[in-house]
């Protein structure tokens, strides 16, 4: 039986007297990519950022590698690479600072931009991109440090439905070529084949569907 990457067991979110995730747990292993896949405002933004530590879940558990996550941050510098649903490019940086940000190893960030035949563009700034182009350079600088989990959260939501497909198999074939575990996170239920498995949020409880 494959190992796990990433497990949640019983968390619990509550904003206020609202709750937004109920008894949540989930079971992702080594090399899986995962679909979490459902409508706008059923908890996945919630759910995805606990896992990237932006927020704190109120009660339950998340393992890492088998180990107890108790400082995030430690596993966002290296272990965990995330693709918000914004860009986060600073406008007055060009992208090769951009991903610079991310790691201080130039050779890293050229491999990278390379990779994904992005060279021409190191120098130039966000606003000079397309959306498509600047998911792409958020996809690099997630996957710069080699981490062993990626995290996407609604990636392709300022895209059109063809740039969208290019993103989501960018980051499949990314992972695979990585090695890593992928969760994705999108309200495009039409990406469902694409994952290994494919998780909904119901009734804030998590199931497979």
């Amino acid at each position: 039986m494959s190992e796990s990457i990433i497990k949640c067991e019983g968390l619990n979110k509550w904003y206020g007297s609202i709750q937004a995730l109920k008894d949540v747990s989930i079971d992702i292993k080594k090399g899986e990519a995962v679909g979490l896949v459902g409508d706008n405002g059923a908890g996945k933004s919630t759910f995805i950022k606990i896992l990237s530590g932006v927020h704190k879940a109120d009660s339950g558990k998340i393992y890492f590698n088998g180990n107890l996550i108790k400082n995030h941050f430690e596993l966002l510098k290296d272990d965990i690479g995330i693709i918000f649903q914004d860009h986060y490019l600073i406008s007055e940086l060009n992208i090769f600072d951009n991903i610079k940000l991310k790691s201080n190893d130039t050779t890293k960030i050229e491999n990278i931009l390379d990779y994904f035949e992005m060279t021409d563009f190191k120098l130039k700034y966000p606003n000079q991109l397309s959306n498509g182009q600047k998911q792409r350079v958020c996809v690099a600088r997630s996957l710069v440090n080699n981490p062993k989990l990626l995290i996407a959260d609604e990636p392709t939501s300022y895209l059109d439905k063809e740039n969208a497909k290019l993103v989501i198999d960018l980051i499949l074939n990314s992972s695979k070529k990585f090695n890593l575990s992928t969760i994705i996170a999108s309200h495009d239920i039409s990406f469902r084949p694409l994952f290994d498995k494919s998780y909904t949020l119901d009734n804030k409880s998590i199931k497979e569907c």
